[in-house]
């Protein structure tokens, strides 16, 4: 049986790992968008904005990916708290990435673009199967 594109995209959009990477645009959106506007435009010193746009993007990625892309299940605090561990993780290693490939010539956002890719995977797999 030949599946139409309708049904493809149909089945598709109810696939977490498409959901994920739908949240995860939107999250890198208000990121990177904050970022620009923090360093950018307000000239702040790099590693404060980059820390405060991964905060700003903080809410929209926890929020979207617990009620659409994981249907969240688990209590509320145990998603948070493993969340919060993640992000724990995540935030040095997102503000010293981005300040490494910066050295290493790349625009900031180019930087912050690559860091976020490279942590999305690893992001996606520990939230599938422990954080939701």
């Amino acid at each position: 049986m030949t599946l139409g594109v309708a049904e493809v995209l149909a089945r598709t959009s109810r696939h977490s790992g498409f959901r994920y990477v739908v949240v995860g645009a939107a999250s890198v959106a208000v990121d990177a968008g904050t970022l620009y506007l923090l360093h950018g435009r307000a000239g702040l010193w790099l590693p404060v904005a980059t820390a405060l746009a991964f905060v700003a993007a903080f809410g929209v990625n926890f929020g979207l990916n617990r009620a659409w892309s994981f249907d969240g299940v688990r209590p509320l605090g145990r998603q948070l708290s493993r969340y919060f561990a993640l992000v724990a993780l995540n935030l040095p290693a997102t503000v010293l990435a981005v300040q490494a490939l910066t050295w290493l010539g790349l625009p900031y956002l180019v930087a912050k673009l690559v860091t976020a890719a490279v942590l999305a995977v690893v992001n996606y797999l520990v939230s599938r199967r422990w954080v939701f």
